[in-house]
């Protein structure tokens, strides 16, 4: 399932506790900063304890233009 966000509503960790297994969230980038949001894909995947080759989140910027897309694999 896709969400896409159109106003800040959550803090960036409680970005990471929204998305559900399998499923993705695009954030605007004008409200949320794509570092941070990097920067805390980073410190939730140390936190789960993943394998560098298969972390939990991963971020991309290509999937939708003016968004951040958060994926969550499992």
């Amino acid at each position: 399932m896709e969400r896409v966000l159109r106003e800040r509503k959550y803090s960036i960790t409680g970005l990471f506790k929204h998305i559900g297994a399998g499923n993705k969230i695009h954030v605007p980038l004008d409200c949320y900063t794509a570092n941070s949001i990097s920067t805390e894909c980073t410190r939730q995947n140390r936190y789960a304890g993943c394998d560098p080759m298969n972390n939990k989140f991963a971020t991309t910027k290509k999937e939708k233009t003016g968004y951040i897309t958060i994926i969550q694999r499992y």
